[in-house]
């Protein structure tokens, strides 16, 4: 009788809690759950094949579609590969957007950290995921990977005031990289950032070793770029050196691992910068190839892709950009 009791409380429990949950709400949170980016990595160095993820443009910047296997060579270390693994992919994208605000930044760039997040947002389509991260002493997850544009849009109205003058990129992009690394997709990180950090516990070498082993695309865009112009002729011999060592560290997150960096001066300038990088996101060519280099010494090898294709018509193969990342490190024996 007793446990006929407890039965009953339950049940009628459960469909309090079924009434009171909006049905949309809580097909939304599972589907969200079940699709959620999660699963080991897509490019691991344990396994044998070696998985590089291309995107080619003309120069003008035009996406080159439509390419075959045939057009593409890889190199490792100068020696040519055999490619086992070819897929052009359209799909969605995974992406972290990690957001400089602190208090080492003057007034225009906070405004200009807030209207380039909410311009980046607005890029979202159907089927894309993305997380939110703000830094200044420490990253803090405004909102975890979802496919809800408002609830990121929500997220972003927390950026109301800084609370340090610390602004420290390095231990953020780390702490990044390390949450991403055992995801199923390929994810983006796109960041915005003076490129300044003023007391990371990384120092600038060990993040970009960090970042030559991640199986993360960076784009970088840098902010500040308007006031820096007008403001540069007035700054210390310090203060641009710590500038420029910014922009060098932007630029090499991007490179190292087959992303842009981009330096606008003006907020207009944005969405063009985020319509590119979605394209980009979007618009890939997956190959692989098992290392002719069948030693485990745990050194950093390079890739280069060269693609071979007459886009224009005019019987000579075209200069085309090439990104991909620019090597991967082996794992070590023992």
């Amino acid at each position: 009788m007793q446990k006929q009791y407890h039965r009953s409380l339950f049940c009628t429990f459960l469909v309090f809690v079924m009434l009171t949950l909006p049905l949309a709400a809580q097909q939304r949170q599972i589907e969200e759950e079940e699709s959620r980016p999660a699963g080991q990595a897509a490019l691991r160095v344990s396994v044998e094949q070696i998985r590089v993820d291309v995107t080619v443009q003309d120069k003008k910047g035009n996406l080159i579609t439509g390419l075959t296997k045939d057009h593409f060579e890889i190199y490792e270390d100068k020696v040519k590969q055999d490619i086992t693994f070819f897929e052009p992919v359209e799909a969605p994208m995974t992406a972290v957007l990690i957001t400089e605000y602190s208090k080492v930044m003057a007034w225009q760039w906070l405004y200009e950290a807030i209207m380039a997040s909410y311009t980046f947002v607005d890029m979202m389509r159907t089927g894309d995921w993305i997380a939110v991260i703000a830094y200044d002493m420490n990253p803090e997850i405004l909102v975890d990977f979802t496919q809800d544009k408002g609830a990121v849009l929500k997220a972003l109205q927390r950026l109301n005031y800084p609370g340090f003058r610390e602004s420290n990129l390095y231990d953020t992009i780390y702490d990044t990289l390390d949450r991403v690394e055992e995801l199923d997709q390929k994810v983006a990180l796109v960041v915005l950032s003076t490129g300044l950090d003023t007391f990371s516990k990384k120092n600038l070498g060990e993040i970009l070793d960090r970042v030559k082993r991640a199986n993360a695309v960076i784009y970088t865009v840098s902010l500040g770029g308007n006031l820096r112009a007008r403001a540069e002729h007035r700054m210390g011999a310090i203060q641009r050196l710590d500038f420029y060592q910014g922009d060098a560290a932007l630029k090499a997150f991007a490179k190292s691992t087959g992303g842009e960096s981009y330096f606008p001066r003006f907020l207009s300038e944005f969405p063009g910068i985020f319509q590119t990088i979605s394209l980009l996101l979007r618009n890939q060519y997956s190959m692989g190839y098992v290392s002719s280099n069948p030693s485990k010494d745990g050194k950093y090898r390079k890739i280069k892709v060269e693609v071979n294709v007459d886009v224009d018509g005019d019987g000579k193969p075209d200069k085309l950009k090439v990104n991909h990342r620019e090597g991967y490190l082996t794992e070590k024996n023992g």
